[in-house]
């Protein structure tokens, strides 16, 4: 007697093979470097970071798979996470049958190095596709998981409220707004419970990250802040920031606070400057010499399209880390080599030229909800280049952390193309409205 679920068996195995090798795959860099990929801060989100100034989330979310594995931890949390949500969006858009081109569009995303890094960047791209899911399968607990790991970054809640309302508007229906209406609130309210719970005396630095972005163009910010509070340590900062800004290696730096903070302990404690004089340092940039400031933004912006990728994988690090850390390719400048570099920047643009083209050859086939999906997926993406452009700077992963998004786009035209093939070998068959 065969059971119903039998013919269904190869697919099966079929879509868990492919899931083991895209998790391989995502877990390489790891496996290459011999100790997972660590930036300075990597510390907070390890699992021991219960305390620190960073996300809240996966420090309390990794403590206890912390303590078995150590910092192995979260990028194998990472990958199952991205794995996952590579198969789920196949499945909510009907291309199980194209699960297999998930493994080059990660790869040439660079994917890999982020599940594969002691960081939260990769999250985003979970997210975003839990709550595409969540949306169209209309599942309360996609949308609550979407909105725990968007509170794992700050910049969640910027990004997917205007994209949820993009959607509702593009898709004229009011009640698309529940599942994202869902994830913002467990976003909300997991950080203010981790916040009171586990960190009630961490300073929240909301204000200071652009604050800090307008005084490291515009050190005279910190001067004139200065002369206007009487706290003298800020025209110390400003001499700081003029001093670090003549060497040829901050040019592009926008987070001169960090080393103000280490180099003025005592005077100049975050907390103080988050509460005292981050808003009007803030006020005080958004008219002074706007013309230049804007300027600077735009080149930011641009240079995340750049062919000079670098990567945060830097290979002196300012904390402590494990004795392992020390025996990985990482201290050997691995991942700052132009060969690795340029092959970063070779993948990135592959993926563009994926994108386009796929877009190009596919756009006559795409129904009305591919193409409603498709440019809100490309809002999304230039909405945190720009987002990212203004409060924080040309750091590249933060353009990284939506290549994968990307990816999916190419991945819902190759559909389409497929689907016109297919259709065109069929005698009978209609040709659908332009819908693009």
């Amino acid at each position: 007697m065969a059971f119903p679920w039998t013919a269904r068996e190869p697919v099966f195995w079929r879509q868990a093979g492919l899931f083991l090798l895209l998790a391989v795959m995502l877990l390489a860099p790891m496996l290459v470097n011999g100790f997972p990929l660590v930036m300075d801060d990597s510390i907070a989100y390890s699992g021991q970071g219960v305390g620190w100034i960073r996300s809240n989330t996966a420090a309390v979310l990794i403590a206890w798979p912390y303590r078995l594995i150590g910092y192995w931890a979260l990028p194998l949390f990472n990958t199952a996470l991205a794995a996952t949500a590579w198969l789920l969006f196949c499945r909510s858009f009907s291309l199980p049958h194209l699960f297999v081109l998930a493994l080059p569009l990660s790869l040439l995303s660079l994917q890999p190095l982020y599940v594969s890094a002691v960081l939260v960047d990769s999250w985003f791209f979970s997210a975003v596709v839990l709550l595409i899911v969540a949306i169209r399968w209309q599942s309360p607990f996609l949308a609550m998981l979407s909105g725990v790991l968007l509170s794992g970054h700050a910049s969640g809640l910027l990004l997917v409220m205007p994209f949820s309302l993009l959607a509702a508007l593009m898709f004229r229906n009011a009640r698309l707004l529940a599942m994202p209406a869902l994830a913002l609130a467990t976003l909300l309210l997991v950080n203010t419970g981790l916040e009171r719970k586990y960190f009630p005396d961490v300073p929240r630095l909301a204000q200071t990250f652009l604050a800090s972005r307008f005084f490291s163009i515009h050190p005279a910010l910190l001067t004139r802040q200065c002369e206007r509070s009487g706290d003298r340590a800020l025209c110390d900062a400003a001499d700081y920031v003029v001093q670090l800004k003549a060497d040829p290696a901050n040019a592009e730096r926008r987070d001169f606070f960090w080393d103000i903070a280490r180099q003025f302990p005592n005077a100049f404690p975050l907390d103080r400057f988050e509460q005292q004089h981050a808003r009007a340092i803030i006020v005080d940039g958004l008219t002074y010499r706007p013309m230049e400031t804007a300027i600077v933004v735009a080149r930011d912006f641009l240079s995340f399209y750049a062919p000079q990728t670098a990567l945060d994988f830097i290979p002196v690090l300012t904390e402590p880390m494990p004795s392992r850390f020390y025996q990985s390719a990482q201290p050997q400048s691995l991942w700052q080599s132009e060969v690795v570099r340029n092959l970063c920047t070779a993948l990135r643009y592959a993926l563009y030229l994926a994108t386009a083209s796929a877009l190009v050859c596919g756009r006559r086939r795409l129904t009305r909800d591919e193409t409603i999906w498709i440019i809100l997926l490309l809002s999304l993406c230039l909405g945190n280049d720009l987002l990212f452009a203004v409060i924080s700077g040309p750091a590249d992963r933060y353009h990284h952390r939506i290549l994968p998004l990307l990816g999916l786009v190419a991945l819902v035209a190759i559909a389409a193309i497929q689907r016109k093939r297919d259709v065109s070998q069929t005698p009978a068959a209609s040709k659908p409205d332009n819908l693009w």
